[in-house]
């Protein structure tokens, strides 16, 4: 019985939430991908900042098959942005990221190859310059990117194994 209860209520509660969100269309296109299933533009941005970090820390610790594995991801949330929201609240999103970010990934790419160390750090100074001023274009400056300062990943081992 109880839970017969605990399903009626669930399901009372479910059907409420729905008929509020048909009452409360989204007001952006933001949330309106959202609400129709589509990544939203913040979740992926959040990914590619916290791929950015680990990034920085495994070029820090000379890790390099993590770091193109992350430089790699970032890449693929560019894309995914940019295929998902070419336009997004009247800013060119696409041709931002072809102009501005792809070109900095760009160098951090060849910089891992290379296994370069300065440059690497170079091209990750780029490329956080280049996402802080995406950020202002898009009306969003007051997300400012650096190089991280701390890890929340005490989960993770960045240096590399050693053989």
């Amino acid at each position: 019985m109880r839970l017969f209860l605990a399903a009626a209520f669930s399901f009372a509660a479910l059907g409420s939430v729905c008929a509020q969100e048909r009452a409360n269309p989204p007001q952006s296109t933001n949330e309106a991908a959202a609400v129709g299933g589509q990544e939203d533009l913040a979740d992926i941005m959040h990914a590619t900042q916290l791929r950015h970090l680990k990034l920085s820390y495994a070029g820090s610790v000379k890790n390099w098959d993590l770091a193109n594995y992350e430089v790699a991801r970032i890449g693929k949330s560019f894309r995914k942005a940019a295929q998902l929201y070419p336009v997004f609240e009247n800013v060119p999103l696409a041709r931002m990221i072809a102009d501005i970010s792809k070109p900095a990934l760009a160098e951090v790419e060849k910089s891992i190859k290379e296994r370069d160390s300065d440059a690497f750090h170079k091209s990750l100074n780029k490329l956080t310059a280049a996402c802080n001023s995406c950020h202002q274009q898009a009306k969003v400056g007051f997300i400012r990117l650096r190089a991280p300062t701390a890890s929340p990943f005490s989960n993770q081992v960045f240096p590399p194994a050693k053989n």
